[in-house]
């Protein structure tokens, strides 16, 4: 096996499942070719869950998933025009010539992970292979993953489409983590839609953001950890991309796909559960003056029935099968919780908001979690719980300062002044979604929760940040440029050093893991026992040649770095610094396009 062509193989065999059962199905939408791209993966992501769930459901044999390429060649054949037509345009082609670079920049990376480590991260990857497994090798529904716990602790929708692509590739936790990473990487097409509408001047905002997303620590750990958080804020976001079009246009249609997306999102991850309450909340305010009239509930229960059906999908088969307490208390959120009065919850929880919003050096904490002999590993596990935990330094270590800045620049322009309404919008979901946010995380924790829930704040707050950079001075361009050096040199080069380290096996037991656990610390040791234990094999133990593998990360950093010399093709398609409307792709009003609906009296955008 040639390790690069097999990565190839997958690659390849993702981009054409997922993109070749979505794009022959939206081409037709009435929206721009930027939002096709967006939307296609979404909806390929979706019907591989069903497919896959169907699968499981009536005890299907695995090799009838080569039905899916026959079915995505079927799709492709009958809208064969259709879909050159949207990926020969322009937009299609920078969007995703930019989405394929940083699907290889994470693919590089992850061939360097020979074990898993950093900060309090463990096992997490193991329950996720466990349960990817659990689909595709149809264990019985009593099956203890990891010996442990049952199924519905987690909701399941990335670890059934991840065993229907293993389904064609093989059950080897190389190609677990593999598509993992690969789903996780769509988050970055809807970080480009937002870029794209906060920018006043597009002329570099995408190259920015792309070479921001590519040298983000917290991005490119989350990305290469074997989990399903970039993939839920993948769902989450494009869910609010269309929920901001519905609402302001007025259009049902989008706000059904906006809340059906959301519930992709809450059935990948429980985390994507603070923004629909956002959404919920900001759609019944926006509405507030319809709330006593009929029409309203029943335009409401259309706008509802997609999302119900794809949430039925998950937790009705796991109510019928498990009962409604596994189904919907055995979560961490739940069994891990400290609280056992109003007091102690609200105590719980603002320490938890403290610390995720204050950094470690700041206060006082145990580094004692942390210790470890080898002095490289302590530095990284240091800045690893600030780049992952801490909200303000998952922006980068410069990331921040800057965006407070040209936040309140923003602000205090007049030109601002009619978007004051819109900056309501955004101050209510921020607030919400961090709230909540750290609110669902059961139990006290002394480093900050900011990694569980608020991965799409960042990711919304880079699209700002590069949003503004073209149009800021060479001063704050060279401080967000030294802040990248030094992220890239503490959150990026020496974590994936040491996950790179090899621990040789007669090592590991030749004292039973005692210097082992000593050097590099708990987390470290648990991730390794565990790949160990269970005879994984990961991308990193390919043979692939390190310095080949460097030079090829070498090239695509370059290659992002150039694109901020180069003018994007096409004119602008958004206007306006704060304004977020999206126009259709033949550049009308949205509003005029989703006729039958009109926004509540006295409504203002």
């Amino acid at each position: 096996m040639n390790p690069l062509l097999e990565l190839l193989r997958c690659l390849v065999l993702f981009l054409g499942l997922v993109f070749g059962l979505g794009l022959p199905l939206v081409v037709g939408a009435k929206v721009s070719t930027e939002e096709k791209i967006c939307i296609a993966p979404a909806v390929g992501v979706i019907l591989l869950y069903l497919a896959g769930l169907t699968r499981y459901w009536l005890d299907l044999p695995a090799v009838l998933g080569v039905a899916l390429p026959a079915g995505v060649l079927v799709l492709c054949g009958l809208r064969w025009r259709a879909c050159l037509k949207v990926l020969r345009e322009p937009a299609a082609g920078y969007m995703l010539g930019s989405y394929l670079l940083v699907a290889g920049w994470l693919l590089g990376f992850l061939a360097l992970v020979r074990s898993y480590s950093g900060g309090g991260w463990a096992l997490d990857w193991a329950a996720h292979y466990d349960r990817a497994r659990f689909f595709l090798e149809r264990w019985p529904s009593d099956h203890l993953l990891l010996g442990r716990e049952l199924l519905p602790t987690r909701p399941p929708l990335a670890n059934v489409v991840t065993a229907t692509f293993m389904s064609l590739t093989g059950s080897s936790c190389a190609y677990f983590q593999i598509f993992m990473t690969l789903t996780g990487s769509l988050v970055f097409l809807p970080g480009w839609l937002f870029t794209g509408r906060f920018a006043s001047d597009q002329k570099r905002a995408w190259a920015v953001f792309t070479v921001l997303f590519m040298l983000n620590p917290a991005v490119l750990q989350n990305g290469t950890f074997a989990w399903t958080k970039l993939l839920t804020m993948f769902f989450v976001l494009t869910s609010l991309w269309f929920f901001i079009h519905g609402l302001f246009a007025g259009s049902r249609r989008s706000l059904a796909g906006a809340f059906a997306l959301t519930s992709a999102g809450f059935i990948t991850h429980y985390s994507a559960g603070p923004y629909a309450a956002a959404l919920v909340g900001a759609y019944l305010w926006w509405q507030r003056h319809q709330l006593m009239r009929r029409p309203f509930w029943g335009g409401t229960g259309m706008i509802a029935v997609p999302a119900a059906l794809l949430l039925a999908t998950w937790f009705g088969w796991a109510v019928l099968i498990y009962g409604p307490t596994e189904t919907f208390l055995s979560n961490t959120s739940v069994t891990e919780s400290t609280a056992i009065s109003w007091t102690s919850f609200l105590s719980e929880k603002s320490h938890n908001l403290y610390c995720t919003l204050i950094p470690h050096p700041f206060r006082p904490v145990d580094y004692g979690f942390i210790a470890q002999s080898n002095r490289p590993g302590f530095l990284r596990d240091y800045f690893f719980l600030l780049y992952q935990v801490n909200l303000p330094l998952m922006l980068g270590s410069m990331g921040a300062g800057l965006l407070g800045y040209f936040l309140w620049k923003r602000w205090r322009t007049k030109e601002s002044l009619p978007n004051r309404p819109r900056i309501g919008f955004w101050a209510w979901l921020v607030g919400c979604t961090l709230v909540l946010g750290v609110s669902a995380y059961g139990g006290i924790d002394q480093w900050g929760v900011a990694h569980l829930c608020l991965i799409g704040l960042v990711l919304l707050g880079l699209a700002f940040l590069a949003a503004s950079m073209p149009t800021a001075s060479l001063g704050l361009k060279v401080l967000l440029t030294f802040g990248m050096g030094v992220d890239s040199l503490l959150g990026i080069g020496l974590h994936f050093y040491l996950e790179n380290h090899p621990h040789p096996f007669s090592e590991a037991i030749a004292d039973g893991g005692i210097r082992l656990l000593r050097e590099f610390g708990a987390t470290a040791w648990v991730n390794y026992q565990a790949k160990r234990l269970y005879g994984c094999e990961f991308v990193g133990d390919w043979l692939i040649a390190k310095p080949l593998l460097v030079a090829f990360l070498a090239s695509l950093l370059l290659l992002a770095l150039r694109q901020l010399r180069r003018k994007p093709p096409g004119p602008a398609r958004f206007d306006g610094p704060l304004s977020f409307l999206p126009r259709t792709s033949a550049g009308k009003d949205p509003g005029r396009f989703c006729a039958g609906v009109t926004p509540p009296r006295n409504a203002q955008p």
